[in-house]
């Protein structure tokens, strides 16, 4: 009997780590990209900010670095030629830290900013100027002017001076800007990879023989509310999904490395600013938050990660809780994504929705934390108490896998920072005064040509409507209300919704 030679000695596979075609890639720009001044080839790099798992493996690490170039773009410029801007980035290489870079098979399919949208190919296409709540509601004024008199003509140049500061078309996505990729082939590595951010709780079974302590922590996770209440009337809202394990002043360092603020309360010169915002379709950094309660006390920390667009943000409350664990300060949070805006649902004439599926959210918000290097240690626990499906208190859908992050903080010492960049040069986002001046004059024509006269507007209106029954289709099963789906981008809001605006 003949026995191969290489059958006599032992066999050592490979361990080899895969991730799926259609995994996501969550990742964040180090070098600026924009419509105006990037040109096709130009080089496109990023950081990955959170692990890529497969089969419960770390296939990715956090701090790979992904780089690719613009394959395409297409500028507004003085809007003779194009009222919208596109990007087309391809991502096709992945460095792990310390390693060589593999071939990466990626399509872009969300910028995590508020305005620009994605097409099913990848493509990034920004908005159009005159789309904008101010241009909007100056057009229908115009349209009630009498264009034959003087006064009237007069008053058409004065409403369209005051909207000179029409919404920027051009897309730029500055150091910092995330993106979401799509694996469209699987990528497979032979290398075992350490994911640097995600480190458990003491109390993994590896753990539990020598820090007990770390099963302590999970039976006061276990303890903490799982609910958050709105007020006027009382009833139930967003779920607790993160539990934070720091000091007040750790918590501000870290949430301000991942690039998050606190939110304002809510004075006549933010809601002067919240209104501008909404016309003009502009971000909104420090803008207020509603009132949640929690054991029938407000938040003591509402912090955010602001958009371009105020009508989208990231946004977590937080409450201090009584106890400590080893000697640390506990804070319970409730974290959410607004998607967009929502009318006359149950307690608020006016305010945002939210993202139906939470656990993105929580994860986002530990991933960010974890990514600076202010965490000592990130990890998920089951809660059997917490509901799957549920609502919130404007009766938005909340779906979740009943896990609660728990996140242990560090003094924050050397941070690594949201915005850090590879970019040896500012990059332009548009032209200078004179040639925004004639895009200006250029885009408003086009469009009153366009769309300045009343079989358009019978057109819009209806669009709006058509809007309005499908949403209220997809929400006659439950309490939300017919108008809660309503696109922010579709009609601005009336004035009697704007006089009861409220964050």
């Amino acid at each position: 009997m003949l026995i191969l030679p290489f059958l006599l000695f032992p066999i050592h596979p490979h361990v080899v780590r895969q991730a799926p075609a259609g995994t996501e890639v969550h990742i964040r720009l180090t070098t600026a990209v924009g419509s105006y001044a990037s040109k096709a080839g130009s080089p496109v790099s990023a950081v990955l900010i959170a692990p890529v798992m497969g089969e419960g493996d770390t296939v990715l690490p956090a701090g790979s670095v992904v780089s690719g170039n613009v394959k395409r773009v297409a500028s507004v410029g003085l809007g003779i030629r194009h009222e919208t801007a596109a990007l087309d980035l391809e991502f096709n290489r992945v460095a792990l830290p310390g390693g060589g870079p593999v071939a990466l098979r990626a399509r872009v399919t969300e910028v995590d900013n508020a305005r620009e949208r994605v097409t099913g190919d990848g493509r990034i296409h920004g908005v159009r100027a005159t789309d904008s709540g101010s241009y909007r509601v100056s057009g229908y004024v115009r349209d009630l002017l009498f264009r034959c008199e003087l006064h009237a003509r007069i008053a058409e140049v004065i409403v369209k001076a005051a909207v000179i500061n029409l919404p920027e078309p051009e897309i730029y996505l500055p150091p910092g800007a995330e993106l979401t990729l799509n694996l469209t082939d699987s990528l497979s590595l032979d290398a075992s990879a350490e994911d640097p951010v995600s480190r458990g709780l003491p109390a993994n079974e590896e753990y539990a023989a020598s820090a007990p302590e770390g099963e302590d922590l999970r039976r006061l996770a276990a303890s903490m509310p799982i609910r958050t209440y709105a007020t006027a009337p009382e009833r139930p809202s967003d779920l607790t999904n993160v539990l934070i394990v720091g000091s007040r002043g750790q918590i501000a360092a870290t949430f301000a490395a991942a690039g998050w603020s606190e939110a304002r309360p809510l004075t006549f010169g933010r809601r002067v600013r919240w209104l501008r915002a909404i016309g003009l379709r502009r971000g909104f950094d420090s803008a207020p938050m509603s009132s949640l309660l929690v054991n029938g006390e407000p938040a003591d920390l509402s912090l955010e990660k602001g958009l371009n667009d105020v009508s989208k943000r990231h946004h977590i409350r937080l409450w201090k809780q009584e106890g400590q664990w080893e000697g640390q300060d506990l804070w319970i949070g409730a974290a959410t994504r607004d998607v967009d805006f929502g009318y006359l649902r149950p307690g608020r004439a006016f305010t945002h929705r939210i993202a139906a599926e939470v656990d993105r959210e929580r994860d986002k918000v530990a991933y960010d934390l974890a990514f600076t290097g202010c965490t000592n240690w990130l990890d998920w626990t089951g809660r059997a108490s917490v509901p799957r499906i549920s609502e919130n208190g404007t009766g938005d859908a909340m779906t979740t896998d009943t896990r609660l992050a728990v996140v242990g903080l560090n003094d924050c010492r050397a941070p690594r920072l949201s915005t850090e960049s590879i970019d040896l040069a500012p990059l332009p986002i548009h032209g200078g005064k004179l040639e925004l001046f004639a895009r200006r004059e250029i885009l408003s024509v086009r469009s009153d040509l366009i769309r300045n006269n009343w079989y358009y507007r019978s057109y819009e209106v209806t669009r709006w409507m058509v809007g309005v029954l499908r949403a209220h289709g997809r929400n006659s099963s439950g309490p939300r209300s017919f108008l809660s789906g309503f696109r922010h981008s579709s009609l601005p809001a009336s004035p009697v919704q704007i006089a009861a605006i409220a964050p």
